[in-house]
């Protein structure tokens, strides 16, 4: 039996927390690939903030989204891109990244292991959303960013 306390770590997974989808698959278009959610710390805890662990599998990355709230990420294994508005960065294990309001951004495995990070955000935040069609090409004027970002052919459908 787990209980909320404590929660034993073994290889990036935690006992007692499920391993999820990123974002639900059957909601809108699909807007990552291989990567997969545990929500360490959640409303159950009765904390202003969540505490997440994600991570993509080779190949992997997050959804090009942008929002309100600040995002702060650490880095826990493998190496990836972050894209932050105009920005591209280098990441690997304990570098730090925080994303600030309505920043776009993704992270994107380019390693050949997994790419994982913790991601803390306020407890009460506003949901994400798509960058415009428009964005994106703005985005890509960047030739480091252009080669690196991913959008799914089904993000627009």
């Amino acid at each position: 039996m787990t209980d909320n306390i404590f929660h034993k770590f073994n290889d990036f997974v935690w006992d007692g927390i499920s391993k999820i989808d990123y974002k639900p698959s059957g909601d809108g278009p699909v807007t990552f690939n291989e990567t997969t959610r545990q929500n360490l710390v959640e409303n159950n805890l009765n904390t202003d903030f969540h505490l997440r662990y994600f991570e993509c599998a080779i190949d992997g990355f997050s959804t090009l989204e942008k929002h309100e709230h600040v995002h702060v990420v650490m880095i826990a294994r493998g190496k990836g891109k972050v894209i932050v508005n105009d920005k591209i960065y280098d990441a690997e294990p304990m570098d730090l990244i925080t994303i600030p309001p309505h920043a776009f951004h993704q992270l994107i495995n380019t390693g050949e292991e997994p790419f994982g990070f913790f991601c803390t955000v306020d407890a009460k935040r506003d949901k994400f959303n798509l960058l415009t069609q428009e964005e994106i090409l703005s985005l890509k004027k960047n030739p480091e960013i252009a080669n690196y970002i991913q959008v799914p052919k089904k993000y627009f459908d």
